[in-house]
């Protein structure tokens, strides 16, 4: 259909003449049905983007209503067409996945009742079978193992008095047994496929969005970069405010969806605390979130974040980040119905964020964001995404080709960058430097994997009957060291970090440090474990004789590996 087309190319344009066209065609297509499995994708991704970004309250109003009721639109297509938009998220149509435990109990809480197994692709897996042992009364035993029943019949049969889908019954009893603490496992191992009815979801593409007060037009269309990117980054924010907890678990549930109906999932959502939900407000309607992690699920060393990109409260991107002492190693995905939009604008706001909240003033991607092992990334040149922002390659070689191709585009706009050429670009960590950054401020991420080695032969070399005596040891001498009189007045979840990263904390021989330095790694400590990581991010980019330290333990570690 011409009218779909024509909305589908202009939705981005925000001219005068583009604007009114925009508005008449929304218009005209209110009551107008899409025949075809393409043009119904066309017409949601053109109305996605404009309620995103809006020229105007009037377009928002009309593209958001079509999209509330998109599910009536889908209910009208004949049946082949339904199955072209199986997995698109659309609403109306279903969503076919594997997800994880972690995705599988939202599921369960929040789409109750539209969530079943897909047996076809399930097929009995034994590890389903090992779940459903462990649900068994005793006198169910025999049967359940005699070979007559399929976990499918089993299931039906156990669940035929409880009202609800399969899926929903299954996950009930997983929470309500002993071994919860293991479901996880368990269950990923099964290797469950669901399909998820979206119908008139909320959390569907066409409905999902955190709810915003005050719609803002886009009068002046996508916004490019007056500044240079680090000058921008270095530029204090007007409004960053951390939700309430209500608030953060409903921005919560925004960041899950966005994912789960994407077939994606990402661990810093997936245990995001809703007590530590960031809000940051880049003007126009858009804001950067930032999500920490529960206390029981943050690693030892590193600050785990996960951020999420809104636009008049439209979930239009995401990525996760490791933020370690004054560095931040992270990368940008925008979703495919907001491309032509203004990534390159929301991505230095998202180091900005990252700049305020962590003090970070060194942003790392890797090569995977920009092409290695990933031939989206590679075939949409991302590499010159991160390039033209300032990002540069670590390795001189890969630099260098860098240099001369950026030359070679610059001289002949319509050169493209080859495949092979691409693949060497792809080859290293891209590097973005704030002023002020120094060389020995850097470190390897490859130390990570060191410094849990590090840990290993601490905790060997500790003795103990068993591991956690050993734990305990490492702990307890670690704390005397430092002068921790008395971890009683610690909480249950700051002892619990302390202990998770004493093993690294003492293969740096914190004993000979100075008071001062003791004291700063004392608060640095207490802070992993309390309820704002964010604040532990700060203070560990603080901690210089930490990081040297630990630089140092690491190097030796690796040269004695040599």
């Amino acid at each position: 259909m011409a009218s779909i087309q024509r909305l589908h190319e202009i939705r981005n344009r925000f001219d005068s003449s583009a604007s009114a066209e925009k508005l008449s065609l929304l218009r005209s297509l209110r009551n107008t049905d899409a025949k075809t499995a393409s043009e119904i994708r066309r017409l949601h991704t053109a109305l996605c983007f404009i309620r995103a970004f809006p020229d105007s309250i009037e377009h928002h109003r009309i593209a958001n209503a079509g999209l509330r009721s998109f599910h009536k639109r889908i209910s009208r297509v004949d049946d082949v067409t339904k199955h072209q938009l199986w997995d698109t998220g659309i609403a109306g149509t279903p969503v076919h996945y594997g997800f994880s435990y972690e995705v599988a109990t939202w599921l369960a809480r929040h789409a109750a009742g539209s969530v079943s197994i897909d047996w076809e692709d399930t097929h009995d897996p034994p590890g389903l079978d090992e779940i459903l042992a462990h649900l068994l009364q005793p006198a169910e035993d025999e049967y359940f193992d005699s070979g007559l029943v399929s976990s499918r019949e089993w299931i039906e049969l156990a669940s035929s008095g409880t009202a609800g889908t399969d899926f929903g019954w299954l996950l009930r009893q997983l929470r309500q047994t002993r071994l919860k603490p293991i479901w996880s496992q368990l269950y990923n191992a099964a290797d469950l496929w669901l399909t998820w009815d979206l119908a008139g979801s909320r959390f569907s593409t066409s409905r999902n969005a955190y709810p915003e007060q005050n719609v803002q037009p886009r009068k002046t269309g996508m916004r490019r970069l007056a500044k240079p990117t680090k000058q921008e980054i270095l530029r204090p924010l007007e409004s960053v405010v951390r939700l309430d907890r209500g608030d953060g678990k409903r921005m919560i549930d925004v960041a899950m969806a966005a994912l789960a109906v994407r077939h994606r999932e990402t661990y810093h959502f997936n245990h995001a605390n809703p007590n530590e939900v960031y809000l940051a407000d880049v003007g126009h309607g858009t804001g950067i979130v930032l999500f920490g992690l529960l206390p029981e699920h943050r690693f030892p060393l590193e600050c785990t974040m996960g951020y999420l990109i809104l636009a008049n409260g439209v979930p239009i991107g995401y990525g996760g980040s490791s933020v370690v002492f004054r560095q931040v190693n992270t990368g940008v995905n925008i979703f495919d119905e907001y491309l032509g939009g203004e990534a390159a604008f929301l991505w230095v706001q998202v180091m900005r964020v990252y700049h305020e909240l962590a003090g970070s003033n060194r942003f790392i991607a890797n090569p995977y964001q920009f092409g290695a092992e990933n031939t989206e990334a590679l075939k949409s040149g991302a590499f010159w995404f991160y390039y033209r922002l300032g990002y540069r390659p670590v390795l001189q070689d890969v630099r260098i080709l860098a240099r001369q191709e950026a030359h070679r585009l610059r001289q002949d706009r319509h050169h493209r960058s080859d495949i092979t050429t691409l693949r060497h670009l792809a080859s290293c960590d891209m590097h973005l430097t704030l002023p002020g950054a120094r060389a020995s401020e850097f470190f390897d991420e490859q130390w990570l994997t060191t410094s849990s080695q590090l840990a290993t032969r601490t905790l060997g070399a500790a003795g103990g009957a068993t591991r956690r005596d050993a734990a305990t040891r490492v702990t307890n001498k670690l704390a005397g060291d430092l002068g921790i009189r008395n971890l009683d007045t610690w909480s249950a979840s700051e002892r619990d970090s302390l202990r998770r990263i004493a093993p690294i904390v003492a293969a740096t021989n914190p004993q000979s440090w100075s008071i001062d330095d003791k004291r700063s790694m004392r608060t640095l400590l207490r802070s992993k474990g309390a309820e704002h990581e964010a604040h532990y991010a700060r203070r560990l980019g603080r901690h210089d004789r930490f990081l040297a330290e630990l630089r140092r333990a690491c190097r030796n570690a690796e040269k004695s590996k040599a």
